[in-house]
């Protein structure tokens, strides 16, 4: 299975599974609201055999780590693929709570006084995320922060779910800018956007679509994937700091949001927009093998992420 085809599996279940539990949750609770999450998920994770094999081969890929087999302390199996599949499921139960600006949920942020200086200069900035942990925490750090926080994202392959999300948000600390088109203009709205001191986030672990995708490679656990070029080049365009953002679930009631900065822009203007955005991405994709070290079951990319041939495929996932 390839990224366009999980992106519209999971957005369609998403979307209805989100209404159903946004409902049961209003009405009966959390624990109500995680039984019910527990079964949805068995049933995607009983139908969804490329996504299970895909979630297996890379849970057997961080296990193969050096540092691996302290983060799980045995052979993944299949037992460890549907609590995979159930940390999606709990996850998205977290962002219909952050939408809904439930109050109860912990921010411990690490590297605040990298962001504490940005806000103080008004200086704005590009949030470098991943599909690691709950990119909707980012609400917390909005609120915190007091900075408006634009999620570039293309609402064309989340319509349905952005929608869902939209009718039951309360407060809108977070701001969805779609890039469904490309080009000057969108940079320079972006910039604006910058300039205002505010902070563009974006997802950088999933390749769109398509022949131009011409994503960059970087290694990953120990194998060449690949990554998208948009969001590093995004980050070169705009001249500003790069921040990459992990928020990682510690709990019920409690998120551990890491901001570590990432390469100065100013390179880019000395080795090229091509050059820096791959070296970037190279250190982005260390970093994440780091954060999915330290929680290897809440990186929700369900597909084959490092293009692997289908013998080596086959392979992996005897």
């Amino acid at each position: 299975m390839n990224a366009a085809r999980w992106r519209t599996m999971a957005e369609r279940g998403s979307s209805w599974g989100v209404s159903f539990t946004a409902w049961v949750y209003r009405r009966g609770g959390r624990r109500l609201a995680v039984a019910v999450v527990t079964l949805v998920v068995a049933y995607f994770f009983i139908t969804d055999r490329h996504g299970r094999s895909a979630s297996l081969r890379y849970l057997r890929r961080v296990y193969a780590h050096p540092d691996g087999a302290r983060a799980f302390g045995r052979a993944p199996s299949l037992r460890d693929s549907f609590r995979h599949y159930r940390e999606f499921g709990l996850a998205t139960l977290d962002r219909l709570r952050l939408v809904l600006g439930e109050d109860d949920i912990e921010f411990v942020v690490h590297g605040e006084d990298a962001l504490a200086r940005l806000v103080a200069r008004g200086e704005g900035a590009v949030l470098v995320g991943a599909h690691l942990g709950n990119f909707e925490a980012l609400r917390g750090l909005a609120r915190r922060s007091q900075v408006p926080v634009n999620v570039v994202m293309s609402t064309r392959h989340a319509a349905r779910l952005a929608a869902v999300l939209a009718r039951h948000t309360r407060e809108p600390s977070l701001r969805v800018f779609d890039v469904s088109f490309a080009g000057p203009e969108a940079i320079a709205a972006l910039q604006a956007c910058v300039a205002r001191g505010e902070f563009v986030a974006i997802l950088a672990d999933r390749v769109g679509p398509g022949r131009r995708a011409r994503p960059l490679r970087a290694t990953f656990f120990g194998a060449d994937a690949p990554f998208p070029r948009g969001p590093f080049l995004l980050a070169a365009a705009l001249r500003c700091p790069v921040i990459l953002i992990v928020a990682l679930r510690r709990g019920v009631r409690c998120y551990e949001i890491f901001a570590e900065p990432l390469h100065a822009p100013d390179a880019a203007a000395h080795t090229g927009r091509l050059q820096w955005a791959t070296a970037v991405a190279a250190d982005y994709a260390a970093r994440l093998e780091r954060f999915c070290l330290r929680a290897p079951y809440q990186w929700f990319n369900f597909f084959d992420f490092w293009d692997e041939p289908p013998r080596a495929r086959k392979a992996s996932a005897a």
